[in-house]
Formats: C-alpha cells, sequence, structure tokens
C-alpha cells in the first residue's frame, strides 16, 4: 500500500499545514457552512520551517510505498 506525502515546495519540509474556514452569521452566531475544508485544493497552506505560504495544490506530493 502506498500514502501520499506533502513537503513544502520551497524547503521541502514535511511540516507543513492547511487551514479550515468556516462562516458563522453576524446577528445570531448560527453556523452557516465550512467555506474552506483542509483537504481542498485551495485551502491556505503554510510551512513550519521556512513560513512558506501559498495553496495546498502547490504541496509537492511524494508517493511512499510502504
Amino acid at each position: 500500500m502506498s500514502e501520499t506525502t506533502y513537503h513544502c515546495p520551497k524547503c521541502d519540509s514535511m511540516e507543513v499545514t492547511t487551514e479550515h474556514h468556516q462562516m458563522f452569521m453576524v446577528n445570531t452566531g448560527e453556523h452557516y457552512c465550512h467555506r474552506t475544508k483542509t483537504y481542498d485544493a485551495d485551502s491556505r497552506a503554510t510551512c513550519l520551517d521556512c513560513d512558506w505560504v501559498g495553496s495546498r495544490y502547490e504541496l509537492k506530493k511524494e508517493k511512499n510505498n510502504g
């Protein structure tokens, strides 16, 4: 079975994060929707090692056999 790992396109670090964005109604605080999920291609991505910022689709993918 192979798994995909994601790496920073700038420094090749695996210490990368993605963001989840939710929207709420201002007047009621009621949840409106999940604007962006962590697995969405346009989710904001950040490298914790070199501070690169971009989108998840820009991360380098590597297949690992394991």
